[in-house]
């Protein structure tokens, strides 16, 4: 029992970064656990209860923590199932015509790492664990199409969920006289649902950011793009560095929730300087939705 309370004690110390700022971040919910876009981790919980009252005598605090991990491990494994990796497909198709990325996906859900341990009733115990769907993950998942590519711009790495200025070692670059530091796309309010890899449109149905724009080292370290909930967090973060293009979506192409269409005009200011190409390429690109 003693082992169990300090176990206990010393998850309530290790920083919660996978549970959502209220109001702010993007959280999606499934019934298996949650996944905050705006960070880039899922996280997920397993319960166990014992099957007949116990006295604190009787109680195998680790066992019962390694029976809820367990759960915590399986709602990791069906909440990345049903993560979106773009608008055609989920994970668990990925998976389906896949056996080596099954496997490893498998792996991955299984290596969750623990963020709390809360005790419930005599026995009964709740763990939640978190996965970073950045880094390994992206790298397994994200398309072949999404290739290594040069900058044509040297800038610092994009930050995600950081505000401008707050770490030293990547301050935002002045932008180029004829381009922009980043992209914020307004999508609220046209039922945009998020994805690991999200198109931009324009009018036409031309691609304006996509796998062939972006360098596969930035999306496979901060995601293709960051989501937020308010523009005025995404136009302090980091990642769109200090002049960045705020345009706003028109709507979702039908049956593809996850691709946005922005105006020609919006397209063609994206499409005038080669600097832009600079930073599609570094992936400092926002998406807020509702």
């Amino acid at each position: 029992m003693r082992l169990y309370l300090l176990l206990c004690a010393g998850l309530l110390l290790v920083p919660r970064i996978g549970l959502a700022e209220p109001g702010i971040e993007l959280v999606e919910s499934f019934p298996s656990g949650s996944v905050n876009w705006s960070k880039g981790v899922l996280v997920a919980r397993g319960t166990f209860t014992p099957e007949r009252s116990a006295t604190p005598a009787e109680v195998n605090p680790e066992h019962n923590i390694a029976m809820a991990q367990q759960q915590a491990v399986r709602n990791t494994l069906r909440t990345l199932q049903a993560v979106r990796l773009d608008s055609g497909r989920r994970i668990a198709q990925l998976m389906a015509a896949d056996a080596q990325i099954d496997a490893r996906v498998r792996e991955m859900a299984a290596a969750a790492r623990v963020i709390e341990i809360q005790p419930l009733t005599i026995g009964a115990v709740r763990v939640a664990v978190q996965l970073e769907l950045l880094g390994g993950f992206a790298q397994l998942v994200l398309p072949s199409d999404i290739k290594q590519v040069e900058s044509i711009i040297q800038m610092p790495a994009p930050g995600r969920g950081t505000p401008a200025g707050t770490r030293p070692s990547a301050l935002p670059v002045p932008p180029a006289a004829d381009g922009f530091s980043g992209l914020i796309v307004d999508a609220r309010g046209i039922g945009a649902k998020p994805a690991l890899v999200p198109l931009l449109l324009d009018e036409n149905g031309k691609v304006v950011y996509g796998p062939a724009f972006i360098s596969r080292e930035f999306a496979v370290q901060h995601g293709v793009c960051e989501y937020e909930r308010s523009l005025e967090v995404a136009a302090r973060r980091e990642r769109v560095a200090s002049h960045p293009l705020t345009i706003k979506g028109l709507r979702t192409l039908q049956g593809r929730e996850c691709d946005i269409v922005i105006s020609n005009v919006d397209a063609d200011r994206l499409r005038d300087a080669s600097a832009n190409l600079g930073f599609l390429k570094q992936c400092r690109v926002i998406i807020v939705m509702d």
